[in-house]
């Protein structure tokens, strides 16, 4: 899928309990591992807003000296902040920012993971939510914590975004320190990797398939796409352009019955009219859709 290949927000269904007549399912609306760099062009802003000479940077796994082995949480690679990361005024101020997080549900957590040295100096994590736009004025905070080690540990961070329901967002983390520096009191190693945006509901089964109309329609740049399967089947869901060329592959393979939610992005793609296709062996529908910039 191109785009997708790092941004993995087609929707997988980690896990499904039954009662009697509901499940109970958390499915993945949005993804990154940081496997490849050009993080701008999957939507992602970067921001040294401390005008250092030492930029945010992606690392693959290395060694810190006698501290032990640092690879990433998820993938290859993982965002890398330290004392370097400070201006001439020993001031750290370097911002991660999501793409555009379309249809917020109540139920819905972001989670990304974290470490440090969480030796003599402690760093400092703040996260921001913004329902506007990705100028950095306009985030609010929502938690500011001192990241917890030691080197090669991983530590989970989440947040309920139900107070967001109905809304779309942009979701922050961002390394702040007033006295950093390699001359400084507060600052040393920090890492972050692999966020991750879930959906959490309680509904039942479907007993027939079904293609919903995507949301938002029209949308910029993404829309989620929802089908139904009443059974377990394979599955193909397409999109394709006015001339009938195939743009995109959301889905192929074998599902389990269930209801599945997929995001099209259409960054890399012109303003215009855009059809998806849904094709089982029991049940073909095709829906229209427009990408307006």
């Amino acid at each position: 899928m191109g785009f997708f290949a790092t941004l993995r927000m087609t929707i997988v269904v980690i896990v499904s309990f039954f009662s009697l007549t509901t499940s109970y399912a958390q499915f993945v609306k949005f993804e990154e591992t940081f496997d490849t760099g050009n993080i701008q062009s999957r939507g992602w802003l970067e921001v040294n807003n401390d005008s250092s000479f030492v930029v945010p940077q992606i690392r693959s796994a290395f060694t810190f000296l006698n501290l032990g082995y640092q690879n990433a949480y998820d993938g290859n690679n993982f965002y890398l902040f330290n004392f370097d990361n400070a201006n001439p005024k020993n001031v750290i101020d370097d911002w991660l920012v999501t793409p555009y997080l379309t249809n917020i549900e109540s139920g819905d957590t972001m989670s990304f993971w974290c470490g440090s040295i969480d030796g003599e100096f402690k760093d400092t994590i703040r996260v921001l939510i913004s329902t506007t736009n990705n100028n950095l004025s306009s985030f609010v905070e929502i938690d500011q914590f001192k990241v917890n080690g030691s080197a090669g540990v991983w530590h989970k961070k989440s947040y309920d975004l139900s107070a967001y329901s109905g809304q779309n967002i942009y979701f922050a983390v961002n390394y702040s320190l007033q006295n950093g520096g390699a001359l400084g009191t507060s600052s040393d190693y920090v890492w972050i990797d692999y966020f991750l945006l879930t959906s959490k509901y309680s509904t039942s089964l479907p007993e027939t398939y079904e293609l919903a109309q995507n949301f938002p329609n029209p949308f910029n740049p993404g829309t989620e796409i929802t089908f139904s399967l009443p059974e377990a089947s394979n599955v193909s869901l397409k999109v394709y352009d006015v001339t009938g060329k195939e743009v995109s592959v959301l889905a192929n393979g074998f599902h389990q019955r269930g209801r599945y939610h997929v995001t099209f992005n259409g960054n890399n793609f012109a303003s215009g009219i855009y059809f998806y296709k849904l094709v089982t062996p029991k049940f073909t529908h095709t829906k229209k859709m427009v990408l307006k910039k």
